[in-house]
């Protein structure tokens, strides 16, 4: 076989290649190439990044077995999803975690119990380089002492810099204070779950080298709140959660070294005149400020000419030429959206808006949009969607208002029709990032065919729960054999027949997890008795030995969800 140009580069240009390869694919495709090959992956190259999140358990095995005892002392970041279905990426962390002796940073996705989450953070006491670690956690029943020990272990980390914290239960859970002090935490991001007030200094006592903080803050617990100056703090992203606006400047007056501060305030509106008389007085070292406000105002007889009040004092000199920033002032029936411009929008609106903008005017940013039809203004350009809800036929300015779709990761058709198939197709073949596809109808009709047509490579959830329509079993087997169904990892779906769900689930090649609904089952009300006196979750157990869990949807109970 004749040397290819590539390979006739010297080692040292094809290891910077490699960086710029994602690992896994770099095992793929040059693993078994010749020896050369083979020993630049397992003897030279240096900077592994494993991520196993997306992979099907054959995958994370084949890796596992194949590559991992030679790679492992040259992984520098890794990402596992530890759930019911890939327990074995729980066991090979547990087993290698000792050799990690190079990982740098840790992503953890947990759909386990809290104790599974505590095996992998008492193994990080053993990474020496472990200096950033996400954890995303998500437990339906959960107690305020199994938070206490996760976030006691994090703290405990004694060489971490950077810390992501999502702690996900069914209940509104705030944010439960380290017990011991980590003297190595800059980098601070706290999702989903609050923090108290009246915990803020508490949380800088027990991490006193604190740079940068992001976090949801509820002011209205500050009761007790003593002012303390904090003065390690150097960025703050903040929510902020209810409570006076007094007491939110309180705060900002004892932060006399916050360089950059991005704010999203709900339930108040500041004039430009009170945040110039704050970030003067109180922010000297401010070089960066980003804000989004919103506010119902129910009691303002006339909401638009409050709004042109409130956008005019954001045109005062300290605006237009020390900051030199736009504001855009949205209204939607008696609620104000006020927003800062710095060429892009992190802000995800969801609703239909009355623009109103002193300053470049014909630039409009958005990120979400729920609704296709609420981007009617010719003015605006939605060049950032990451989800989208569009029903066709389209309005005729669609194409023109969204120019591009490299960023949409969900799209949900409402009324899907086989006369559209050419424009929706022509959609997915502009959305190179779309991951799930939603499919709604409320409307008895028949299945629409061009469903097994269409085509696009990285769809990977197909949702069809409010399509309105059981699928029967010739339409299973084309689902099975179509371009999304080989592909599809997560299916949501009705059938007519048990059978199908057989069928679904031993045709469906990738398929990871199945959430399905049988028409004879519609109305099931769940009993008192266990999931083993269940007729059809036992039917299915014994023509599906090989899945790994099988249960009724705790908020559906006609629905089942199957671990595959």
């Amino acid at each position: 076989m004749s040397e290819t140009n590539f390979e006739r580069l010297p080692n040292e240009i094809i290891l910077n290649v490699f960086d710029y390869i994602d690992s896994i694919h770099l095992l793929q495709c040059f693993y078994g190439l010749n020896n050369r090959f083979k020993n630049l992956l397992y003897q030279q190259f240096l900077n592994y990044d494993l991520n196993l999140k997306n992979l099907t358990h054959h995958h994370v095995n084949m890796i596992c077995k194949q590559h991992l005892p030679f790679i492992v002392d040259r992984i520098i970041s890794l990402q596992l999803l530890i759930s019911h279905q890939t327990l074995g990426q729980f066991q090979m962390f547990l087993s290698y975690a000792n050799q990690l002796t190079r990982l740098q940073s840790l992503s953890i996705t947990s759909f386990r119990p809290c104790y599974t989450l505590m095996g992998i953070l008492d193994k990080c006491q053993l990474l020496s380089n472990l200096t950033y670690l996400q954890v995303h956690f998500y437990e339906t029943h959960q107690i305020e002492q199994s938070f206490q020990l996760i976030v006691n272990h994090i703290w405990s980390l004694s060489k971490l810099i950077q810390c992501n914290i999502h702690l996900c239960i069914k209940t509104k859970s705030f944010f439960v204070l380290p017990q011991r002090t980590s003297q190595s935490i800059e980098n601070l991001f706290i999702h989903v779950n609050e923090l108290e007030f009246s915990q803020i200094n508490r949380l800088f006592e027990f991490t006193p080298r604190l740079k940068n903080l992001s976090a949801s803050i509820d002011f209205s617990f500050n009761y007790g709140y003593v002012p303390q100056t904090i003065s390690s703090l150097l960025q703050l992203n903040l929510l902020v959660k209810d409570g006076p606006i007094s007491v939110v400047i309180e705060f900002f007056r004892h932060l006399p070294n916050l360089r950059r501060l991005n704010i999203c305030a709900k339930s108040t509106t500041l004039f430009g005149y009170q945040w110039e008389e704050i970030i003067s007085t109180y922010l000297p070292n401010l070089k960066f400020f980003q804000y989004h406000m919103e506010h119902s105002l129910i009691s303002v007889p006339d909401i638009l000419k409050f709004a042109d009040h409130l956008i005019k004092s954001y045109q005062r000199p300290f605006w237009t030429d020390k900051t030199q920033s736009s504001t855009q002032c949205f209204v939607e029936g008696n609620t104000i959206y006020l927003t800062s411009a710095f060429g892009h929008n992190i802000n995800k609106f969801s609703r239909s808006f009355i623009f109103s903008d002193h300053h470049n005017d014909h630039q409009k940013w958005y990120t979400g949009v729920m609704y296709a039809h609420e981007l009617t203004a010719s003015n605006i350009h939605a060049s950032n969607i990451e989800y989208l809800t569009i029903q066709f036929p389209s309005y005729d300015q669609f194409w023109l208002t969204v120019p591009t779709f490299n960023r949409l990761r969900a799209l949900a058709i409402l009324s899907l029709a086989d006369i559209y198939h050419s424009t929706i197709q022509t959609l997915l073949d502009h959305a190179p990032n779309l991951h799930i596809l939603n499919l709604y109808h409320t409307a008895p009709l028949p299945l629409q065919k061009a469903l097994f047509h269409y085509r696009h490579r990285s769809i990977r959830e197909l949702n069809f729960k409010a399509y309105n329509y059981y699928f029967n079993d010739n339409e299973c087997v084309q689902l099975c054999h179509s371009s999304l169904g080989i592909q599809c990892t997560t299916l949501h779906i009705k059938v007519m027949n048990r059978e199908s769900i057989v069928y679904l689930v031993k045709n469906m090649v990738s398929l990871l997890s199945l959430h399905v609904q049988c028409e004879d089952e519609k109305h099931y009300c769940q009993s008192t008795s266990a999931n083993n006196n269940d007729e059809l979750i036992q039917w299915l157990k014994n023509s599906l030995p090989s899945i790994r869990s099988i249960a009724r949807n705790g908020n559906a109970a006609s629905e089942l969800t199957i671990c595959i």
